[in-house]
């Protein structure tokens, strides 16, 4: 994701940057870049570190807060104590503008080699899973519900990780039970209850809704 305030920063690096693996996308505004990146899985934000409309630093901040992605952080007015400043609040490298296109996107690749690598992803297999505030990093099974991480069980991250996928549906006590035991379903509901009270504790939602007799509904969120 690119969040710049110059269109054609934006245009410039994304017409560059994507090809038939890489997904570009951009934006001037912080509002929207803070809603995508709480939607949408992406593996590195090149940003302005000067942004009128938020500071830059703290947009960093903010970023680090929800994904530890990597930022490459940009500025053409920055003096060397807010280049520190951004580092410090979490920039992994900076490049003043007007910079070299060529530079920028080869920190930008190395960037986001080294962010699969050390995740052990390869291809597209970074996604993120989000739902409203709850975020599942599915490469590492780690569960976050605002900026607070939640611990939980195999079966129910497994039984999480299903009813997201599956928002917007009745799922039955039938199905549930398959995809997330794997067993054959003998008609007793007593560990789906169990497991599905103990993840309404833990992640304390209230888009699984109860669908007397049949199983769940999971409420989408807008």
């Amino acid at each position: 994701m690119i969040i710049d305030n110059d269109l054609l920063t934006c245009k410039e690096i994304k017409y560059s940057l994507q090809d038939d693996i890489t997904d570009v996308y951009y934006t001037q505004s912080v509002e929207e870049a803070i809603h995508m990146l709480q939607k949408e899985s992406y593996s590195l934000v090149i940003m302005d570190a000067c942004l009128s409309q938020y500071g830059g630093t703290a947009l960093i901040q903010q970023i680090r807060i929800m994904n530890p992605l990597p930022v490459l952080a940009l500025s053409e007015t920055a003096s060397t104590a807010d280049k520190v400043a951004a580092l410090k609040c979490g920039a992994d490298d900076f490049l003043n503008k007007p910079y070299d296109l060529e530079e920028c996107l080869a920190r930008a690749q190395a960037l986001m080699r080294r962010y699969t690598q050390l995740n052990h992803i390869t291809g597209r297999n970074y996604a993120l899973v989000s739902h409203g505030n709850l975020m599942l990093d599915t490469a590492r099974r780690q569960v976050t519900v605002g900026n607070e991480k939640v611990i939980l069980t195999k079966k129910e991250y497994d039984l999480l990780l299903y009813f997201i996928k599956n928002s917007n549906r009745v799922l039955t006590f039938e199905q549930i039970y398959n995809a997330v035991w794997h067993e054959e379903y003998l008609m007793d509901n007593s560990t789906i209850f169990y497991h599905v009270g103990n993840l309404r504790k833990k992640i304390k939602v209230d888009w699984i809704e109860s669908v007397y007799g049949i199983g769940y509904r999971i409420r989408g969120i807008n």
